[in-house]
């Protein structure tokens, strides 16, 4: 089974390479400025972030693909106005991303869900704000 999912793998990262649009993820600082408090969190946590990856991405309308409307929480589903699409090549574990960048629009993310059976990260569903 490892050999099918990895065969996945490959196509969708072939399918949303040839058909999408460089964003850029960003997972927000999450260390405290002061370990003495760490309570305060971090001075700016979009000042340096703990990390960065410029993937291809696919965007699909929430409303018109029904993407997500059965497992998504209904008010996520609510601030969420594109599901980006992103293979599995990323450098990061993107459920941990905190905004995607288009172009130069900053866009909050929603939610992140990953298609991953077994081992295999197959494909992340990616939920951006409105």
């Amino acid at each position: 089974m490892g050999d099918f999912y990895a065969e996945m793998a490959a196509v969708a990262q072939e399918l949303i390479d040839a058909n999408g649009r460089n964003v850029t993820l960003i997972r927000w600082k999450q260390a405290p400025a002061d370990s003495n408090k760490p309570w305060q969190g971090p001075d700016d946590p979009r000042t340096v972030p703990d990390a960065t990856d410029t993937v291809k991405g696919c965007f699909v309308p929430v409303g018109g693909s029904g993407l997500g409307k059965d497992t998504i929480d209904a008010d996520a589903l609510k601030r969420t106005r594109d599901v980006c699409l992103i293979g599995p090549g990323a450098s990061f574990d993107l459920g941990t991303a905190n905004e995607l960048i288009d172009g130069s629009v900053h866009k909050g993310i929603t939610f992140v869900q990953t298609l991953k059976p077994a081992d295999t990260v197959i494909m992340y569903y990616v939920g951006v704000e409105r």
